[in-house]
């Protein structure tokens, strides 16, 4: 059998520190990828250490690659693929240089937090012919997919309603998290989650939404909500409820789903199921054990890349996520009731 040719790859951002890691390290570990440099986007020594615990060169020379400071210099090579981990908010322009360069993309979670800059990177993929992946690692958790599987499959009937609670820390670092214009705070954040995951789970379009939010936690480091519920209908005549929590500083699970069916049904806490011991005077959760989600969606990715797989999760689903967290937070400021339109 003919060797693979390798697929050329690079990193445009560390910003997204923890990201920039697991992927790159994911990326290296494959014998069919070259990693070709990482570009730190001319950031200052003090701003990456924030980020990612290291100087730029010392995360560059970690995984024996060139350092960039200038993403366009970086593309110049002829990228086959490039990891975008920078600000969310830059995530939408260095995708367009990485387009336009000729390299397929990868943005991380969240690819933005403003539908229309999805609707122009849709655009600009279709014209360049090449592919945006945005990260979405939800889409590749077990117990996740054996929900849905389960609720496509007709086990429980007609989807009545649907429950999707997020557990995750505050972004309290690095520094530019806590900045709602370049992160889209925990609502742009973590948002993508949950509301891709209930539209995933009942396959249907979301139409209207209303919302309530409060920052118990974190009025000092977080210019927005800490905590979100909203409330949703569907196309097919389902409702649902999203809750985004960022409070919880204890061993609790990363999602918990729920779907009530007409005959029966189907929930889901996370990878593996933490135990719950009960006494007489307190319960105790056992440690969570963590699915390999990152590795497989960069891995979905690649394959994709080499036309072994269909893309899983496309712009348009992040584009649909991306309106209902605009509807949400529409909904948190006026306190009404907001239609979604697609």
């Amino acid at each position: 059998m003919p060797t693979k040719r390798k697929l050329t790859c690079g990193l445009i951002g560390i910003s997204q520190g923890w990201y920039a890691d697991v992927y790159t390290t994911a990326l290296l570990a494959m014998k069919d990828v070259e990693l070709i440099g990482i570009c730190d986007l001319g950031k200052s020594r003090a701003y990456i250490l924030d980020c990612i615990g290291m100087s730029a060169e010392d995360f560059a020379a970690k995984f024996g690659t060139t350092l960039y400071h200038d993403a366009a210099e970086m593309l110049q090579q002829k990228l086959d693929m490039v990891v975008v981990a920078s600000e969310v908010s830059e995530h939408y322009e260095n995708t367009r240089l990485a387009l336009e360069a000729g390299a397929h993309v990868f943005a991380c979670k969240p690819f933005t937090f403003i539908a229309a800059e999805i609707q122009s990177a849709i655009q600009i993929a279709e014209n360049c012919q090449r592919m945006v992946f945005a990260g979405i690692p939800s889409r590749f958790e077990d117990g996740l997919i054996e929900a849905v599987r389960r609720v496509r499959s007709g086990d429980i009937g007609r989807p009545l309603t649907a429950r999707v609670f997020v557990n995750h820390i505050a972004m309290t670092s690095p520094q530019w998290e806590r900045d709602t214009a370049k992160s889209g705070g925990p609502l742009g954040e973590f948002g993508p989650y949950g509301f891709d995951i209930i539209r995933w789970v009942l396959d249907a379009e979301p139409t209207e939404v209303f919302a309530f939010g409060e920052n118990f936690m974190h009025t000092r480091e977080i210019d927005s909500w800490d905590n979100i519920k909203a409330l949703l209908k569907f196309s097919n005549g389902s409702l649902g409820s999203v809750q985004i929590c960022n409070s919880i500083n204890w061993e609790y699970p990363f999602f918990d789903l729920e779907v009530v069916g007409e005959r029966g049904c189907v929930r889901t806490d996370y990878h593996n199921y933490p135990v719950v011991t009960h006494g007489k005077e307190s319960a105790e959760l056992s440690p969570i054990r963590y699915a390999p989600m990152n590795q497989r969606e960069i891995t979905h990715f690649v394959k994709a890349v080499r036309r072994e797989e269909e893309l899983c999760v496309t712009l348009q689903d992040a584009y649909v996520a991306t309106r209902m967290i605009e509807g949400v937070q529409e909904s948190l400021t006026s306190h009404l009731p907001i239609r979604i339109k697609l």
